[in-house]
């Protein structure tokens, strides 16, 4: 949905004897509505809005007249434009679904946002022990406080289209040496062994991450670069390295720019023109019914060197939840308003509803598989025995070194770059940020 859509709803609270209403342990006139403003970009269009909304909109039907709230809503780059602006002219929502991790630096800097635990000491319905173990990883900043509730989860899947190594009377590849045969076989007949392309980074940034979780100590240098870790080391460069290899043994498409990107990387496998695609459950609505049948989730062939049995991990975190405004938090005619706010926003039926989507939740809820897409099932079957482990995207400590991890293997995806100059350029943005 482009733009912003505008939904002002009035809500209810409880009204006191003799007409007065109780905010923040001031009384105030039954008819001074509380206003507060909830930004999202899960608009009309986004696969989580018609989940979201009817859950909202009751919220509102309980609370009859007390609070004006202004839902806004935005497309996902409008949104990230327009936080990125608020954060500047100090004027953030009063509650807002956002990411975490370099997302959130500006805005942690600027001291605009709540430490959650003042948020769970406060509410007497959620409780931070109501979430998955690791959940609040992707909003602890660098200071060790936590700034953001976390509702969505994911995980990094490589899928395998069964027809089609039957077909070629090929074994799923388990070895990077299986692996390049398995590519020989399909690029002899026409088919790209694996679509994995580079686009703005995706899905390569977090293909690079699930190599280099393989290697020894690679899960805590990824953990390390949160609090001033270094980019610049021996795995990181052997996994630029490897991928270069991969590209010279035509394992990815031809044109990795114009076949990146998560749509077209994606698009490639679903037209059976490749036989291995690497995707996360947000894509899963462009799979069709036949292609999700057909679909194994495997494990990623285990790299040159090393030493970490990929059947035994997965890339899992947080990706999502939301935010609040500190000021409009610690304001007493807002506060009890807003708390009312997140506890619906962090609540079960919220998260159960959501899951419907085909979102993994953070929250310790019953997930309805048989209510899921197949390839969801598959995933949640897969996921049972896993080790979760991280990704660059959610530790990486600013914006700015994300963005240029991002560009840097578009780069090196076209041969622009060695591994050792893709690794350098990284490292003098997180040297500058130092």
């Amino acid at each position: 949905m482009k733009g912003k859509k505008l939904v002002s709803l009035s809500m209810a609270a409880v009204m006191c004897a003799g007409g007065l209403a109780v905010y923040g342990g001031q009384e105030v006139k039954a008819d001074d509505k509380v206003s507060v403003v909830v930004a999202t970009n899960w608009g009309e269009g986004d696969s989580k809005y018609d989940y979201f909304y009817p859950v909202f909109q009751k919220f509102q039907e309980e609370n009859a007249d007390t609070m004006d709230i202004t839902l806004q809503t935005y497309s996902t780059e409008d949104y990230k434009t327009k936080i990125k602006t608020q954060t500047a002219s100090g004027d953030l929502p009063d509650v807002f679904t956002y990411w975490g991790g370099g997302m959130m630096k500006d805005m942690v800097d600027a001291g605009l946002l709540l430490n959650v635990d003042d948020y769970f000491a406060d509410s007497e319905s959620v409780t931070k022990e109501d979430f998955d173990d690791g959940a609040f990883d992707y909003y602890i900043a660098g200071d060790g406080n936590v700034y953001g509730i976390p509702i969505e989860s994911t995980r990094g899947v490589l899928l395998a289209n069964k027809t089609l190594f039957e077909q070629y009377n090929l074994e799923y590849p388990t070895t990077y040496d299986e692996l390049l045969e398995v590519g020989k076989v399909f690029n002899e007949n026409g088919i790209i062994p694996m679509a994995i392309g580079s686009n703005g980074g995706t899905p390569s940034e977090f293909f690079y991450s699930e190599l280099y979780n393989q290697y020894e100590g690679g899960a805590d240098e990824i953990a390390a670069l949160a609090s001033g870790g270094n980019f610049n080391t021996d795995n990181a460069v052997k996994v630029a390295d490897t991928l270069l290899d991969m590209i010279d043994n035509k394992l990815f498409p031809e044109d990795t720019m114009a076949n990146g990107g998560w749509s077209a990387s994606l698009q490639l496998y679903t037209d059976g023109k490749a036989a291995m695609t690497y995707t996360y459950p947000w894509m899963y609505e462009s799979i069709p019914d036949d292609i999700q049948e057909c679909s194994d989730i495997i494990p990623i062939p285990q790299m040159p060197g090393a030493t970490i049995d990929p059947a035994t991990i997965e890339t899992g975190f947080t990706v999502y939840g939301f935010m609040i405004n500190k000021a409009s938090y610690e304001d007493p005619e807002k506060h009890d308003a807003i708390l009312k706010v997140c506890d619906m926003l962090a609540s079960d039926e919220l998260t159960e509803s959501l899951t419907e989507s085909g979102m993994i939740p953070c929250k310790k809820v019953e997930v309805n598989k048989d209510s899921q897409k197949l390839i969801m099932q598959k995933t949640l079957d897969y996921a049972a025995d896993k080790t979760l482990v991280q990704v660059h995207y959610t530790t990486m400590p600013s914006a700015e070194a994300i963005t240029m991890m991002d560009s840097s293997l578009d780069e090196l995806f076209i041969n622009a770059l060695t591994g050792q100059e893709f690794v350098d350029k990284v490292q003098a943005v997180l040297d500058k940020d130092k």
